[in-house]
């Protein structure tokens, strides 16, 4: 008995090629949303080492010191970063997460969410300090 081999048709073709963009389109969705997840948890993390700088300015210190330490800043770096507001920089980070990894949401961006709403007051009161303590500006002549 002669085998029989089944010559793909038109429409067998075409169902495999949209099963294989299908596939292909779900794998590269899942991908995304891991990257972002991925990446939301990171700048989620970097923001609170700043605002745990800002609650414990030791901690700062003692981060940038071993940083020093270990030549991997210079000393003008170190003076610039210790200078720099840690509340600013948490700031931004939290912003950063709820910003450009949204959507698919997930729980690094809930959690930035709710940590904008205590850090935003912080950063107004502290602007305002800045705006207050500001030179006058130099008239020309």
């Amino acid at each position: 008995m002669p085998l029989k081999t089944e010559i793909p048709t038109k429409k067998n073709n075409m169902l495999f090629i949209v099963g294989l963009i299908a596939a292909t389109l779900i794998i590269i969705y899942a991908l995304i949303s891991f990257e972002l997840v991925r990446r939301s948890k990171r700048d989620y993390t970097e923001g609170e080492k700043y605002f745990d700088f800002y609650k414990n300015p030791d901690k700062k210190k003692v981060y940038y010191d071993e940083k020093l330490a270990k030549k991997q800043i210079t000393e003008a770096e170190y003076a610039m970063l210790m200078e720099d507001s840690a509340l600013k920089n948490a700031l931004v980070w939290y912003e950063t997460v709820v910003d450009l990894y949204a959507p698919p949401e997930n729980k690094w961006i809930t959690l930035s969410r709710e940590r904008l709403k205590e850090v935003r007051p912080l950063y107004t009161a502290w602007a305002e300090t800045l705006k207050s303590q500001a030179l006058p500006p130099v008239k020309k002549k």
